[in-house]
């Protein structure tokens, strides 16, 4: 299918991206280097896809919600999302590299010791999971229903913001596990030349 909506295509050719991405990633690693942690309180590799599993399991269920909102009210598209300033240096200061350091919440915190084959089949599901939400909104107005953040009950964004906000935060911690696995293998290169 070829969406109709640029904003929908657009979303729909990032998650193909970072679904992609993090495969290419993971299925090359052992559970070692998978669960490698580069240093105290730094995610390994596994622990940044566990991450965004756990993100897109509470997001996705809100998505959905909004979405029907959006069919429901027949508004279609006049064009992309307009990203408040707030949500314009959000989404900006998600993006890789890292320019701000955000704490996460404690039920958003995966565990140290995860299992790669289990983990990536999840990641793939949930980002199908999105794809499919994104073609049920081709044409569909993305500001037209709010999202309910699962992160502050305060927070409540257009839908398009919340994709556009799940996209970079995705990007972001691709990121740190690309960054966990080079310093694994660098480590490694040096295990090696001292032994």
């Amino acid at each position: 299918m070829t969406p109709s909506n640029a904003e929908v295509a657009d979303y729909i050719r990032q998650v193909e991206a970072i679904k992609a991405d993090a495969v290419a990633l993971a299925s090359r690693l052992g559970d070692e280097p998978f669960n490698w942690q580069p240093g105290p309180n730094r995610w390994s590799a596994g622990q940044c896809l566990e991450h965004l599993n756990i993100t897109h399991r509470a997001m996705l269920p809100r998505m959905r919600e909004a979405a029907e909102r959006t069919r429901a009210s027949g508004r279609r598209a006049a064009g992309a999302t307009r990203h408040g300033f707030l949500m314009r240096w959000f989404i900006n200061g998600m993006e890789p590299p890292p320019k701000r350091r955000y704490r996460t919440g404690a039920g958003f915190v995966p565990p140290s010791d995860v299992s790669r084959e289990p983990v990536l089949a999840e990641f793939t599901k949930l980002h199908d999971d999105l794809l499919r939400l994104l073609e049920q909104l081709d044409g569909y107005d993305l500001g037209a229903a709010k999202v309910q953040s699962p992160f502050a009950k305060w927070l409540r964004y257009k839908l398009g913001s919340a994709i556009a906000l799940q996209m970079a935060h995705d990007r972001r911690h691709l990121w740190q596990a690309r960054e966990a696995v080079e310093a694994y293998r660098t480590g490694a290169v040096k295990r090696e030349q001292t032994a």
